[in-house]
């Protein structure tokens, strides 16, 4: 339930810390960990270890001091043992997230104790819990300074305290009781290190300010096995400041573009390709790509010419040299695709891919696809 003022009379923010206090990283709050099997050691309680701001806290379970909780530089892990990468992994969850509390809806994987192997566990979690009132608000550095932006908010009403004034405000986008909630809510986007109007923090200064922008150039380039490889340039980001694009999403039409359906909701990298595969012979396709960080999903690009794949795919002979997903030299062979040169060891698709990256159609830099990553499948009745 949530707590309020004795006095409804009371039209200012509570101040609970003076500015330019020390900084505190927790106080009401308590991360908590649930989902694993009943009986796990990765449910439970988090004792934060590390007492003062960083960009990524640590953690150690309160009554299992041997579990370690910290980030690597690309993912959170939960380790036995060592409270660095050397440790036994039980649990990991690849994102830009600088809270665990913040990492994605189904972000975890866990290991699985009869094979060995971890696997994606989409019931598991880390939630900040506690009172939640006005009166005993929550620190952003518990919440995760990033919560805002990566956190979906339906009806729950969060009461936190704003990192740069010390003011408690609610998130709800209208005023709603006594206290704190007779004003308008605010949200806190840790870009800007302050506090916004949350009736209008998704709409207008996210969407304004910190989604990325539209990837432009979209390339496809038809396979030999009922698919097409997409390349495109990433957006452009002007300040040099905005968040990091995390992945893209990839929408198709096949009526000319009258109507999108989204075929990949979330690459989860940034390179600036994507394979399509299992596409219906015949049919006419359009594609678009829009950029996804912290904030959001970005414009989509321009759709890309219409493409319709051959009826028939006969099996392609295999190649002589190394194929492209395993290192193939595409400097060498777009020099050669400019000479109009065969490229030994290529197939027909990664002859049309480097000559596209030669001519300038797609990404200048060629590195991104010495490495594809693999296939993406979709329906698209």
């Amino acid at each position: 339930e949530q707590g309020s003022l004795a006095s409804a009379a009371n039209t200012r923010p509570i101040v609970v810390m003076e500015l330019g206090a020390a900084a505190s990283t927790s106080r009401y709050g308590r991360l908590l960990s649930r989902g694993a099997p009943a009986g796990s050691l990765l449910n439970g309680e988090w004792l934060r270890v590390d007492a003062d701001l960083v960009a990524h806290p640590r953690y150690v379970r309160r009554d299992v001091p041997e579990l370690h909780l910290f980030y690597t530089g690309s993912a959170w892990r939960i380790v036995r043992g060592s409270d660095d990468p050397s440790g036994e992994l039980l649990a990991e969850a690849v994102s830009a997230a600088l809270h665990p509390a913040t990492v994605g809806v189904s972000g975890w994987s866990l290991l699985e104790a009869e094979t060995g192997a971890v696997r994606h566990c989409p019931e598991y979690e880390m939630v900040c819990d506690g009172p939640n009132t006005e009166h005993q608000p929550f620190l952003m550095e518990e919440l995760g300074r990033d919560f805002f932006l990566r956190v979906q908010l339906t009806r729950k009403v969060v009461w936190f305290v704003c990192p740069a004034t010390g003011n408690v405000y609610h998130s709800a986008a209208k005023p709603g009781g006594p206290g704190g909630r007779s004003r308008p809510g605010k949200r806190y986007c840790h870009l800007c290190a302050k506090c916004f109007s949350a009736n209008n923090f998704q709409s207008q200064h996210l969407a304004n300010l910190h989604r990325p922008g539209r990837p432009t150039a979209l390339v496809t380039v038809p396979d030999e096995a009922g698919g097409v490889h997409l390349l495109w340039r990433p957006p452009v980001d002007p300040t040099g400041q905005g968040p990091g694009i995390t992945g893209y999403r990839v929408r198709v039409s096949v009526n000319d573009g009258i109507s999108w359906q989204v075929g990949i909701n979330d690459t989860g990298t940034s390179e600036a390709r994507a394979i399509i595969t299992n596409l219906v012979a015949a049919v006419p396709y359009r594609f678009q790509v829009a950029a996804v960080n912290c904030a959001g999903v970005g414009a989509d690009s321009e759709p890309s010419p219409q493409l319709c794949v051959a009826p028939e795919h006969p099996p392609t002979p295999p190649p002589v040299a190394s194929r492209m997903s395993d290192g193939l030299d595409l400097l060498s062979l777009a020099a050669a695709n400019r000479r109009n040169d065969a490229a030994p060891g290529c197939t027909a698709t990664e002859t049309k891919v480097v000559r596209a990256l030669s001519e300038g159609h797609c990404p200048a830099s060629l590195e991104p696809l010495r490495h594809l990553s693999p296939a993406r499948s979709f329906d698209v009745f």
